[in-house]
């Protein structure tokens, strides 16, 4: 009778609403995945203490990610279908369902923070700036953050609690809500600071937009939400100035939803682990920070959430090798996941931003260590996790042995190493240290940095989408803005990454930029408005800019002219972060080191969400059914809320970095044998 209860109120639903989110998620409301079991959490250490790694989980970034304040997200309930309670959608427990980690108050206190996985060894901080307040009063997963009071910069208005006399707080997503790992093996939980995160926003998106029509529509839901946001005894004008907000709220999000859905077609899902991240900042800024509806673009290029250790002293990020500078990686990424900023209000207001960048530079030297890795014989700052000193089966040093002599190859006999020529010695070792490694990367400035080799996208041969849309993207803007028309041409293009049709013509008073050469100037200014509004001196500013400049770029010159790469960068702690590509197609190691035939039979279509980390192929579990190449790899046990990646479609292809005999497009070297490639994953765990 429950159920039959239920799928009623979903007709209900659908029939009152009558809008593509009932159209789209009524049949899905309950499709997340099952709660998370009960382990023993393990912190890999990372050279943090406890204080650092607390705040960093959720230090103020100035975002408002969700488009309602802090006291509105708190009091939102569950996507069930119940004339109840259906419990809050914050509830820690509820959204580590979608992959989000459970994090304390405090750690102040020893034996609450060992709850969470905390060590005791690292208890004490090195730096008291950051033990100075307990870092989630909020009570929330790691990666949120409260702010301060929501106020929009471009006009002054702020978001009034009625009938309270106070106003409205922000709450958004951190660095850490993308960049902070896990993995699930033998009753541990293993997490890791600066790792690939396992969340779906696209499943948090799909909670909280329902969660927002269950409480306009489902009797009692508003009543429960007044109260919580208000405080019980609210009076009935207060409610219903409240209802004003919420309907206001609603419709302004029903639009931002509908223009998302008019492109949708022509991109791809992201599912867990992947985000199609710079198109995103591309749509927050160009299209809802300039309110420029033409701006939208479908997220067509996602990618596995990068990996941050060592990031800082690379000479170029972001896996096509397009950014340069951290403050403007930093304030970018803050931007796109909706800090208040001004770009739509010409005026004296124009690039103002509501953004803690001290803040911000803070997270950058905190990645990075305060000396330089040359200087200090090391890298410093936060250390990639390491196999040996977590709850992992013991490593076989003998098959260490000859991973390594496969990766690196031997110079004395002129035999080349099938790994170190794309992806750098080991961060560890003397020899990454030595000069020819480093460059000053054409800053001008002494200081150097880490030269990461770049491929050609068309050399490779994996999947084009996340490289050529940087080049193909254009966004429009006013003049005001400043933006500089700079255009890329490209002399080639692989077939599954066509040039777009010719733009319509413009109107008049605005300009057509390349997106991401105009992202890069609307950060600068957006940067600058800030120095200056604080009144920074000049060695200030260049010592938070990492004493580099502001390099936006889509293509690397090559011996084929100017092209879009992807880049490759040491593979220590690599072993934590499947699945492998930069668009996550691959779900393990041992697939990645083999031939594209392989690939296609083992997993043209296979699950990603599970946590079940696999030690021996170097994966999650991504199948429901038993494996005739791989039978020993772990299944799936449960698929319910998982998403199912096909990697026949553009932006998801599994295609190059092949080992293969035949020369086939996108082969990098000779065809392995088992034997060779568990050699290599045993040494790659090693790093």
């Amino acid at each position: 009778m429950t159920k039959w209860k239920g799928l009623l109120l979903a007709v209900l639903l659908l029939l009152i609403v009558g809008l593509p989110l009932g159209v789209v998620y009524v049949n899905n409301l309950t499709n997340f995945a099952p709660p998370a079991q009960e382990m023993k959490t393990v912190w890999a250490d990372q050279g943090w203490t406890n204080d650092e790694r607390h705040w960093f989980h959720h230090a103020q970034q100035g975002t408002s990610t969700f488009g309602m304040p802090y006291e509105w997200l708190i009091a939102m309930e569950q996507p069930h279908l119940t004339l109840g309670d259906a419990g809050l959608l914050m509830d820690q427990r509820y959204l580590s369902r979608l992959g989000f980690i459970p994090s304390p108050v405090s750690v102040k206190d020893p034996a609450a923070a060992r709850a969470y996985g905390y060590p005791t060894s690292g208890a004490s901080t090195k730096n008291g700036k950051y033990a100075r307040e307990d870092s989630n009063v909020a009570n929330l997963p790691v990666g949120f953050t409260v702010g301060d009071e929501w106020k929009d910069v471009a006009d002054g208005h702020t978001w009034p609690l009625p009938g309270t006399g106070r106003n409205a707080r922000t709450v958004g997503a951190t660095c850490a809500a993308c960049h902070t790992g896990q993995l699930e093996y033998n009753g541990n939980r293993v997490l890791v600071d600066g790792g690939a995160a396992m969340i779906s926003l696209d499943q948090f998106r799909k909670a909280l937009e329902v969660s927002l029509a269950m409480t306009k529509f489902v009797p009692g839901r508003f009543g429960r939400f007044a109260e919580r946001v208000l405080g019980p005894g609210a009076s009935d004008a207060s409610k219903a100035e409240l209802k004003a907000q919420f309907d206001a709220a609603f419709k302004k999000g029903k639009k931002k939803l509908d223009l998302e859905k008019s492109v949708e077609d022509k991109g791809v899902t992201e599912g867990f682990t992947r985000l199609d991240a710079l198109n995103r900042i591309g749509n927050q800024v160009f299209q809802q920070q300039m309110d420029r509806d033409e701006n939208i673009y479908p997220t067509s290029g996602p990618v596995s959430y990068p990996v941050i250790w060592n990031a800082p002293w690379f000479d170029w990020v972001q896996y096509n090798s397009s950014i340069q500078q951290p403050m403007i990686r930093n304030m970018g990424e803050a931007m796109g996941v909706a800090a208040s900023v001004n770009l739509s209000k010409p005026g004296p207001t124009l690039f103002e931003a509501a953004i803690p960048v001290e803040n911000i530079h803070e997270m950058e030297v905190l990645l990075s260590g305060s000396e330089h890795p040359v200087t200090a014989g090391r890298f410093g700052g936060l250390r990639s996790p390491k196999w040996a000193d977590l709850p992992l089966p013991p490593l076989d040093q003998g098959l260490v042995a000859k991973g390594r002599d496969l990766y690196m190859g031997d110079a004395a006999s002129g035999r080349a190493g099938l790994c170190v020529r794309c992806h750098l010695p080991p961060i560890d070792s003397k020899e990454i240290l030595e000069p020819k490694y480093w460059s000053d990367a054409g800053t001008g400035y002494s200081q150097r940095y880490l030269a990461l080799v770049t491929i050609p996208v068309e050399e490779i041969g994996t999947d084009c989408k996340t490289a050529f849309d940087m080049v193909y993207r254009t966004v429009i803007s006013s003049k005001e803005i400043g933006n500089s028309s700079t255009l890329i041409p490209l002399k080639s293009h692989p077939p599954e990454c066509p040039p777009p049709a010719a733009p319509p013509p413009l109107p008049s008073g605005v300009t057509r930029t390349n997106f991401g050469v105009a992202l890069g100037e609307v950060v600068e200014k957006t940067k600058m408005a800030w120095y200056e509004q604080h009144k920074l001196p000049k060695d200030q500013y260049e010592e938070m800019d990492g004493f580099r400049p502001n390099g936006i770029r889509a293509t690397v010159a090559s011996a084929a002219g100017d092209v879009p790469v992807y880049k490759a960068r040491p593979l220590n702690g690599m072993w934590a972060t499947p699945p492998f590509l930069h668009n996550g197609s691959v779900p393990n190691l041992y697939l990645l080191l083999s031939s594209q035939a392989e690939r296609d039979a083992e997993a043209a279509k296979f699950f990603l969400g599970s946590r079940t980390f696999d030690p021996k192929y170097l994966g999650f579990a991504y199948r429901a059914t038993r494996s005739t190449a791989l039978p020993d790899s772990p299944l799936v046990a449960d698929t319910t809320g998982l998403f199912e990646l096909d990697t026949a479609l553009p932006g998801n292809r599994n295609t190059g970095h092949l080992f293969t005999d035949d020369k086939a497009p996108g082969s990098i070297g000779r065809r392995l044998t088992p034997e060779e490639r568990f050699a290599i994953i045993e040494f790659i765990k090693s790093l």
